[in-house]
C-alpha cells in the first residue's frame, strides 16, 4: 500500500540500520567524553565535581536540543524510522562538526607562541 503523504515509506529498514549506526557511534562518542570528565570521581574537589555536573549537564543539553532539532528536520510526515535516524544523525553531526570548525579556525588563525628563552 502506498500513501503519498509519508515520505520515506519503504526505506524502514535501511533507516533503522543508519539509525542504529548513529545511536552507536554517538554513544561511544558521549562514553568517552563521559570518561574524561569524569576520570577521578572520587579524588575531586568541590569545585572540580561542580565543574564536572555543568559539563554533564551541557553535554546532555546538547544531545537533548539536537535530537529535538534532528526530529523537527525530519519533518511529521516522514515515518518513525527516518525520525529516528535524523534523531540520532543530529548528534552526531553536531559532535563531529564542532572540533571541526575548531580546527579550520586554528588554521585560519594560528596561535602566535613565544618561547623564553
Amino acid at each position: 500500500m502506498t500513501r503519498p503523504d509519508v515520505k520515506g515509506l519503504g526505506r524502514e529498514t535501511a533507516d533503522l540500520r543508519l539509525g542504529a549506526v548513529f545511536t552507536l557511534l554517538t554513544v561511544v562518542i558521549d562514553g568517552y567524553l563521559m570518561s574524561r570528565i569524569w576520570r577521578w570521581a572520587g579524588e575531586q574537589t568541590p569545585g572540580e565535581h561542580h565543574a564536572a555536573v555543568v559539563q554533564t549537564v551541557s553535554l546532555l543539553g546538547f544531545l537533548a536540543f539536537t535530537m529535538l532539532l534532528g526530529v523537527a528536520v525530519a519533518g511529521s510526515r516522514s515515518t518513525p524510522q527516518r525520525r529516528w535516524r535524523y534523531a540520532m544523525f543530529a548528534p552526531l553531526l553536531g559532535q563531529l562538526l564542532v572540533p571541526a570548525a575548531l580546527l579550520v579556525y586554528l588554521l585560519l588563525n594560528p596561535p602566535s607562541f613565544s618561547i623564553p628563552w
